[in-house]
């Protein structure tokens, strides 16, 4: 029997990764190599705490310590929030590959490659990806602190209550027959444990005697969760049948839920609140905005199609 999993979501992953690599080499050695107004434009997007820390120059170009933190993170070689230290094997892989594009960048620069349409098109998008994420940042920023967090775990602090949870063990079975079996072999007196082992085909619960973690009554098929929680402690149930099969339940234990602590909550809580704002923040400019879908089906249709003749 599985227990409902929590989805967690974590929209400042993506914020690193969304084409970190385009933005922070190609972007960047293009408007620093170009100097002056254009360069402060890249100054600007760099968190203020390394946005002076220069850590290599390649030909007369910058490369700062954010570039190789951010490329890390988002190469998952490091975790957010992890430090990076300057003397590691990590540190000097990431900022030698980041020299290495540079030095493509660069190169790519003195033939003008910046100048092709496609090239144009790719510079583009990076600049949209850029804003869009720095927006987003300075956004979640604003919305997400200290005191909104805290705010947000008193209020689904109230809200969950006092819930009652129970801790039950069952034997999963794949018919009714069986089933009965085993339920008759239990009122017997044979040992719980023995008949898991003999029986059950819950392969997650099997070593522990066929034992459940602690769960409320939301958290579980409402077949189950009703079954399990009119039970005495000690009682066993009559076969039951969910979409996993025959069970036979006994309940262990009740207890009132423990409220989990901020500590606890805390990334979860940030994690639900970046993603409602980012949401919230896009339906609005999606209402603003007039967005029009172009219908391709016509286009694809009539383009002509590619003939190789073989002589």
């Amino acid at each position: 029997m599985e227990q409902t999993k929590s989805f967690k979501f974590s929209w400042k992953n993506m914020l690193k990764s969304n084409l970190i690599i385009l933005t922070i080499v190609f972007l960047s050695a293009v408007l620093t190599s170009c100097g002056g107004k254009q360069s402060s434009q890249v100054q600007s997007i760099l968190p203020s705490r390394y946005t002076d820390v220069v850590v290599a120059e390649v030909n007369k170009t910058q490369i700062f310590f954010v570039d190789i933190e951010d490329l890390a993170i988002s190469r998952a070689l490091i975790s957010e929030g992890e430090t990076l230290e300057f003397d590691s094997v990590i540190y000097n892989t990431v900022l030698n590959e980041v020299i290495d594009q540079r030095l493509l960048a660069l190169k790519a620069l003195e033939k003008k490659l910046d100048q092709e349409p496609e090239v144009i098109r790719r510079l583009a998008l990076a600049r949209d990806v850029t804003l869009s994420n720095v927006m987003l940042e300075k956004q979640i920023k604003s919305k997400v602190n200290d005191k909104t967090i805290e705010r947000l775990y008193v209020e689904q602090k109230y809200l969950r209550g006092q819930r009652d949870e129970i801790q039950v063990r069952h034997i999963l079975v794949e018919d009714f027959k069986v089933a009965s079996k085993v339920a008759m072999r239990l009122s017997e007196g044979e040992s719980f444990d023995d008949l898991v082992s003999e029986y059950s085909k819950d392969i997650h619960t099997n070593e522990s005697g066929g034992i459940l973690p602690y769960f409320s009554k939301d958290m579980m098929d409402d077949e189950f969760s009703k079954l399990a929680f009119s039970l005495s402690v000690g009682e066993f149930s009559p076969p039951l049948e969910t979409k996993d099969g025959w069970h036979i339940v006994q309940l262990l234990k009740r207890r009132r839920a423990p409220q989990p602590t901020l500590p606890e909550m805390r990334e979860s809580i940030i994690d639900f609140m970046t993603y409602d704002e980012v949401n919230r923040l896009l339906s609005k400019l999606r209402k603003e905005s007039t967005i029009k879908l172009n219908d391709l089906s016509e286009t694809y249709l009539e383009r002509p199609q590619d003939v190789t003749e073989n002589d």
